[in-house]
This record gives structure tokens, sequence and C-alpha cells, in this order.
């Protein structure tokens, strides 16, 4: 297995290289490890892996707690407010921060660690009824309402999860809204330049669209 994941991660990092050699941009490799074991994270690890994702705050607690203390750990799933407590105690980036009430709990129970959250706006930039996300033209008063009244939260950029099995046209024309919104971001806090677009399926045409951090799973990890 270990040298399974080994395999797979250069090939995957190969494949980032190319991509980021079209824009220059930096990219942070996320390894998706919900329903993982601590023995396949701790397999990744050894292979260089430092970066983590986990979509349950049970799961992730449990994890945080057994794995090795210099994991990143990322939470990227829908929130539950009665579990921010969790999420707080044990993460150190969140990418689902998608209304106002999740953002002023979260600052709360961050404020309660004394600690500062790394956080990212979730966008539902394809207005799917089926995902969570902040509606595009939203994004940029709400991104100055976290940056103005969470202090415990830093606010780095945004995060989409665009429409898997959509045509290559409406592909190109999500990636132009997308980079047009962080554009417009960037012009009023400078700041905020991650951007949290791509999984297994896309990740090399979104590097290719201005993405600075991945989100892999199974492609990198092995089936769950």
């Amino acid at each position: 297995m270990h040298q399974n994941i080994e395999s797979r991660l250069q090939t995957v990092l190969a494949n980032i290289d190319l991509a980021r050699s079209k824009t220059g941009q930096d990219v942070k490799l996320i390894a998706v490890s919900k329903l993982q074991s601590i023995e396949i994270i701790q397999e990744a690890y050894d292979c260089g892996l430092k970066n983590f994702g986990e979509n349950y705050a049970q799961e992730l607690s449990q994890k945080s707690s057994s794995c090795h203390q210099d994991i990143v750990w990322h939470f990227i799933g829908p929130i539950q407010t009665n579990k921010l407590k969790l999420i707080a105690g044990s993460a150190d980036w969140v990418h689902s921060v998608d209304r106002i009430k999740v953002a002023k709990k979260l600052d709360e129970a961050c404020r309660s660690f004394n600690k500062t959250m790394s956080v990212l706006i979730q966008v539902n930039i394809d207005n799917e009824p089926s995902k969570s996300g902040v509606k595009s033209e939203d994004v940029l008063t709400f991104a100055q309402e976290v940056n103005s009244h969470y202090p415990n939260l830093a606010l780095k950029g945004l995060m989409f999860m665009p429409k898997m099995n959509a045509s290559t046209e409406d592909k190109l024309k999500t990636y132009t809204n997308i980079q047009s919104l962080q554009d417009s971001l960037l012009e009023i806090l400078p700041d905020c330049k991650e951007l949290s677009l791509g999984t297994s399926g896309d990740y090399e045409e979104s590097i290719k669209a201005g993405s600075s951090m991945v989100r892999i799973g199974e492609t990198l990890l092995g089936p769950r």
C-alpha cells in the first residue's frame, strides 16, 4: 500500500507541476482523508504529505488527536453549527464558511481556544440548490463583514465546488466567473489570495484557472 501511495503521489505532483507551469502559481496539495484509516494517513505522511482534509467534525477530532502534531488539518465539509467547537479545536483551516451564523460561532469557538483560524468562503458559483455556499453577488459584502467583525478568523480567500458533469463550454464560463470574483475580492482585500478549487477529476484544469489549493482523495490515498 505504501508503494501505491508513493507512486500515486509522484504522478499527482508531476501533473501539478505541469499545470502550474502555465501560471507560476504555488499550489498546496490537500489529501482528502475522510473515511480513510489512520494507517493510511500515516503512510501518506511518511511520503511527505502534510496537509489533510476532512469532511466530518467528529472524524477530524479523532484523527487530529491521534496523528502527527505537525499535520495541517483542513475542514472542507458542510458545517453544522453544533459541531463548530470540535472543528475549532482540531482544524487549522476551514474552507466551508458559508453564512454569517457560522462565521460568528466559529469566531467565538476559536476565541475560547485562544487561536486564529485561517478560513475560506465557500461560494456556490453555479447556484446549485443541492450545494451550500454564498451566492456570487453576495461574496464581497460577506467577505468584508467576516474580515471586519471576527478577529479570530483570518480570511484567506475563496473555495469552490463547480458542477462536475458540466460541458466544456459551461466549465470555461464557470472558471471565468471564478477568476473575476477572485480579482474583485483581491481589489478590496489584497490578502485573500487563496483559491481552493479542484478535486481528483479536474485539478489540472483548476490549477490552470488559478487554483492555489487542490483537494484530492482516492486518486492519492486509494479507495475508501
